[in-house]
């Protein structure tokens, strides 16, 4: 079943313009006939996927990871990060199947799929996980939502009308909170690898190196270490948001008039909007859905 969706309860509020495809919401215009297909898709030993709730270092971690694979090389300025990385909902299993980029034996596949959702029948494929705390989520997926109006029809938009969409899971992706409940469940799995995005932003060699050891520890890591750091340090450069900035069109496509795609990616600034209630009513759920040595792991923006 497929049908718009405006929340009606919400009453006179302007509200971001969703499809309602079987209880999940999609960005409007969004393929609906890929969505289902990706669903479908049957992971292959070579597939790597990057696995995210939106707004949570998904660009980011992509580029890093295709530097790594790349020998610090970055796209060319008019490559499409997700024409070289393609987002499995959005395109589809036919063309993850016989399109999607492989770089070094490694088939390169985005997801922001629920647990639940993404293909994982294949325990030889791999997945990348990140976290990102909500706070920033939040504010960083309602300003994505603003800026991308033949999405969301949400240009107008506010912030309070957004939250309360996002704290009840009525946007796109579903529930914030059960979706890293579920994954953070897989945390150990010997295919996975869990990231934090405030620990890389915070070390970022650190996780360039994380994934390197994951991606093949007998090969990457060293090949990054060598010649004095050389690869290494091409990834950490190119990967900077100085640099990332300097190129917009290779991460989204055109948003002339609207927030740049790559906007802060900070850690810590949801203060811009975020109220003290709304911080409260984010701190409950969390404190909900997760155990106390659970948020100590996340990090501390997940705990108060």
């Amino acid at each position: 079943m497929v049908d718009d969706h405006h929340h009606t309860p919400y009453n006179r509020e302007k509200l971001p313009a969703y499809t309602d495809h079987d209880g999940f919401l999609l960005p409007k215009g969004f393929p609906v006939e890929s969505f289902a297909s990706g669903k479908t898709y049957q992971a292959q030993d070579n597939d790597l996927f990057i696995v995210t709730y939106p707004k949570c270092g998904t660009t980011w971690t992509q580029h890093i990871t295709y530097l790594i694979l790349n020998n610090g090389v970055p796209l060319s300025p008019d490559q499409r990060l997700d024409l070289v990385w393609p987002h499995l909902e959005e395109v589809g299993a036919d063309f993850i199947t016989n399109k999607a980029t492989v770089l070094e034996n490694h088939r390169l596949i985005k997801t922001h799929l629920p647990y639940r959702f993404t293909p994982k029948s294949n325990p030889k494929a791999k997945y990348i996980f990140v976290a990102r705390n909500p706070k920033d989520c939040v504010v960083s997926f309602y300003h994505h939502t603003v800026g991308f109006p033949r999405h969301y029809d949400f240009a107008e938009g506010t912030f309070d009308t957004y939250f309360n969409l996002f704290l009840n899971g009525k946007v796109d992706s579903g529930d914030y909170f059960d979706f890293l409940r579920k994954w953070l469940d897989r945390k150990d799995d010997p295919n996975m690898l869990f990231l934090k995005y405030e620990e890389g932003r915070k070390d970022t060699r650190k996780y360039i190196l994380q994934i390197a050891e994951f991606l093949d520890n007998d090969v990457y890591p060293a090949r990054l270490l060598a010649d004095d750091e050389k690869i290494l340090k091409l990834v950490l450069e190119h990967s900077s948001l100085e640099a990332m900035k300097q190129h917009p069109r290779r991460w989204c496509s055109d948003r002339t008039g609207y927030k740049p795609f790559i906007r802060k990616g900070s850690t810590g600034g949801w203060d811009e909007l975020l109220t003290e209630d709304q911080e409260e009513l984010i701190q409950k759920r969390l404190d909900e859905v997760f155990t106390k040595e659970e948020l100590e792991f996340l990090g501390e923006q997940y705990h108060s």
